[in-house]
């Protein structure tokens, strides 16, 4: 029997493939992992909506983690346990810098995804979302209203715009000045949580509130908000997609995503630990 009791997944670009499904091979040793005793948990920067229809695939009895560890949600429940909304002050400045400048924007919202411009992105989620069950369909809300969505909490702010350049000095002359923190998740897309909020420290307090101590959780993951998780669970997995700078924090670095990374690293270091 393994000494982990828990394994923490990131999804894009470590559980999913480049064409965003759960191989066979993975699907298998996770369902050998839960038959020993081991909760398999999703941690992702996704919006829980986009996240569930893995959930539901995997058939998974753990909440998800959520938009950069924003927040914990049960689709069980349907409903979010625990989380930490943006601050509305510095929010309603952002937002009012974002529309002058007219940057792209996609909100995650307790009723669905709101977005501002980002038709490219949005068309592509509609596309997705169409092709799934309606309880697991997407909700895009465009931004109508934005003084009225700032009544209801705002877990995550991405920000997007083709020119990178443009992108990176907007956050240099805007975001840095307001208290978010900020994860770069393509040279065109930024992603603004709550101070305080992380993967890491969301997994750590899930884990907490499950018996689990964190040197007994594993996390896989390929990107710059999975080092958090990396720095405090008891084996932290790089995928072999992972830029070198991500493999660095991890313990070991296993195969490419689209290579069933997770399935051999769970076979030679964590079934059988």
């Amino acid at each position: 029997m393994s000494r982990f009791q828990a394994i923490a997944l990131d999804m894009d670009g470590t559980l999913l493939t480049r064409d965003h499904k759960i191989s066979s091979a993975t699907r298998a040793v996770l369902a050998e992992a839960r038959a020993q005793g081991i909760k398999v948990l999703l941690v992702t920067g996704r919006h829980f909506m986009t996240a569930r229809p893995f959930h539901h695939a995997l058939a998974l009895d753990t909440p998800i983690i959520c938009s950069n560890g924003a927040y914990l949600y049960d689709p069980g429940q349907d409903r979010i346990l625990a989380g930490d909304p943006l601050a509305v002050a510095p929010l309603t400045a952002l937002l009012a810098e974002v529309q002058a400048q007219q940057m792209g924007a996609l909100f995650h919202l307790g009723g669905g995804i709101g977005y501002l411009g980002c038709e490219e992105h949005v068309g592509r989620m509609r596309r997705w979302s169409a092709s799934q069950p309606d309880h697991l369909k997407v909700s895009l809300l465009p931004a109508e209203d934005l003084g009225a969505w700032l009544q209801a909490p705002i877990w995550k702010l991405e920000l997007f715009n083709q020119d990178p350049g443009r992108l990176h000095r907007f956050v240099g002359e805007v975001v840095e000045t307001l208290p978010f923190t900020r994860d770069w998740a393509a040279p065109y897309a930024v992603e603004l949580v709550q101070p305080g909020c992380s993967k890491g420290n969301r997994l750590a307090q899930w884990a907490e509130s499950e018996g689990i101590a964190m040197e007994k959780v594993v996390a896989f993951g390929d990107n710059n908000n999975d080092i958090s998780m990396f720095e405090q669970v008891g084996l932290a997995v790089a995928m072999g997609n992972a830029a070198p700078q991500i493999q660095a924090h991890a313990d070991r670095v296993t195969a490419d995503h689209n290579e069933d990374g997770i399935a051999l690293a769970l076979q030679r270091w964590i079934l059988t630990a």
